[in-house]
C-alpha cells in the first residue's frame, strides 16, 4: 500500500511571531506520521500579511521540501484562505486527509493522531479537535471569550443540531479528501461564502448537509501561546454567525 497524504493548511494573517514555530512542530511529527504510512505536506496561505509572515514562511519552504507558500496579496479574510488551502490540496489529486488549523500556535500539532485513530477506527469523514469535550480544556482565554464561544455552542447546538458535533466554530479539523472533493462538485471553487470566521461553522454545516460522518476528540486549547493580537473581529463574527443561521437550519 502506498502511502497516504496529510495536508496541513494553515490560513495565516500577521502570524511572523508564530508561523516559523508551528512548521517546527509539525515536523516533529514527521517520523511518527511517516511510521504510519503517512506523508506531511504543510501549507502556509498567507494572507496579505503587512508583517514578516511572508518572509518568514518562504524562508521555511526554501530549507523544506515538505513546505508550500500560497500568496494572496491581499488580505481577503480566512474563508477565502480556507478555499484557496482546499482548491490546493485537490489540484494535487493524491487521496487521504486535510487538515486544517490556526496559525497562531493555540492549536499544537500532537493531537493530529488522536484525530486519525478517531476518524479511521469509526469510518468517519471528518473529525472536530473541540473543546467540549470529556479531557478537554481551554487555556489563557478571557472569561468574556469563554462565555461567548459557550453561547454560541448552545445556539449553534439548539439551532443545527449536527450529530456528534458541540464545537462548531474551532478551526482545528481533520477532513478526508474524498469530502473536499464532494463539497467542490457541489460548491465550486469558492466551497465557503463567508470571508470571516463565520465561515467555520458554514463548512460544517456543508460537510453534513452532504451526509458525511463526524465525530469530535478531546484537545486543550492554548491560547497564552499565541504571538500577536487576536485578528477576530467579535463583533462582526456573532453578526455573520446569527445570519448564517437563518440560513442553514
Amino acid at each position: 500500500m502506498g502511502k497516504e497524504n496529510l495536508y496541513v493548511v494553515l490560513p495565516s494573517y500577521n502570524e511572523e511571531a508564530n508561523i516559523g514555530k508551528l512548521i517546527n512542530e509539525w515536523n516533529v511529527q514527521f517520523k511518527d506520521l511517516e511510521a504510519r504510512g503517512i506523508k506531511l505536506e504543510i501549507i502556509i496561505v498567507n494572507d496579505g500579511s503587512t508583517d514578516n509572515t511572508l518572509a518568514v514562511a518562504e524562508a521555511f519552504s526554501k530549507h523544506n521540501d515538505n513546505v508550500v507558500v500560497i500568496d494572496h496579496g491581499v488580505n481577503k479574510g480566512l474563508g477565502e484562505g480556507l478555499n484557496t488551502g482546499i482548491n490546493y490540496v485537490l489540484s494535487q489529486k493524491q487521496k487521504g486527509y486535510m487538515c486544517l488549523m490556526d496559525g497562531d500556535m493555540t492549536h499544537e500539532p500532537k493531537y493530529i493522531f488522536s484525530m486519525l485513530d478517531k476518524l479511521q477506527e469509526e469510518k468517519l469523514d471528518c473529525v472536530i479537535a473541540s473543546r467540549y469535550r470529556r479531557g478537554a480544556k481551554v487555556e489563557g482565554l478571557s472569561l468574556f471569550r469563554k462565555f461567548l464561544s459557550f453561547g454560541a455552542r448552545v445556539l449553534y447546538t439548539i439551532r443545527l443540531g449536527i450529530p456528534n458535533v458541540r464545537d462548531y466554530t474551532c478551526g482545528y479539523r481533520l477532513y478526508k479528501t474524498s469530502v473536499l472533493e464532494k463539497l467542490h462538485k457541489v460548491y465550486g471553487k469558492r466551497i465557503v461564502k463567508e470571508t470571516g470566521f463565520a465561515c467555520m461553522m458554514e463548512l460544517i454545516v456543508k460537510v453534513s448537509k452532504e451526509n458525511f460522518k463526524i465525530g469530535e476528540v478531546p484537545f486543550v486549547l492554548k491560547y497564552q501561546l499565541k504571538g500577536g493580537e487576536s485578528k477576530m473581529k467579535v463583533g462582526k463574527t456573532i453578526k455573520r454567525s446569527l445570519l448564517l443561521l437563518r440560513v442553514y437550519k
